[in-house]
């Protein structure tokens, strides 16, 4: 069977009667998970973090870090599912997410389809942007609870029952919503600050 994330709990965990999972002596309820981000992504979810920090500084003892803040994204993403967020809707925005990753990685021939006539200054200054924006990546590990892996394993599996070319892993999925979310970061889009700060503080 294929696997939904690198722990593979939706074909190895035991869950007991009411749907937890069994935890083996000695062994811990969470688990890492290592994710690959854009460096300039880390740093701007880094700059956003301390913002968070300065803003909560008399409101908690704690030091909030980009692990939280991704680990915070997947549970506010599991609470929605829970709320009726429906597959359709779900896989409209992973396609979306991904199409943009994929604008990078234009072929000459995909390039060329949509010009109705071929423009060698325009070509050469695709390829000159393409070639000086390589961008660097970094991983970050995340810890997790592996109960909320599981449910992240067994939503991306029913999902790819229904969209069968959405073929996710945990992993890629907390890529593509931590992308997203330092995209609205990025744009200015500072409700999202407003929205964790109240989330942190309730």
């Amino acid at each position: 069977m294929r696997k939904y994330s690198r722990l593979d709990l939706i074909n190895n965990a035991v869950v007991d009667h009411a749907g937890g999972l069994i935890h083996r002596l000695f062994e811990s309820k969470h688990a890492r998970l290592n994710i690959k981000v854009p460096l300039y992504d880390l740093k701007r979810a880094q700059v956003f973090v301390g913002t968070i920090n300065e803003i909560l500084e008399d409101e908690m003892d704690d030091i909030y870090t980009v692990e939280e803040l991704i680990n915070l994204f997947f549970l506010d993403f599991l609470r929605q599912i829970d709320r009726g967020m429906n597959y359709d809707t779900l896989a409209k925005w992973i396609r979306g997410s991904q199409e943009e990753e994929e604008i990078d990685d234009l072929s000459i021939n995909h390039y060329l389809e949509g010009k109705k006539e071929m423009n060698i200054q325009d070509l050469k200054q695709h390829f000159k942007k393409r070639n000086t924006r390589k961008e660097e990546y970094t991983y970050i590990s995340v810890k997790i609870e592996k109960q909320h892996v599981l449910r992240g394993e067994v939503l991306l599996h029913d999902l790819q029952e229904i969209h069968p070319d959405l073929q996710l892993d945990v992993e890629e999925f907390l890529t593509l919503r931590f992308r997203d979310i330092m995209k609205q970061v990025k744009a200015g889009e500072f409700q999202i600050l407003k929205n964790i700060v109240e989330l942190l503080t309730t």
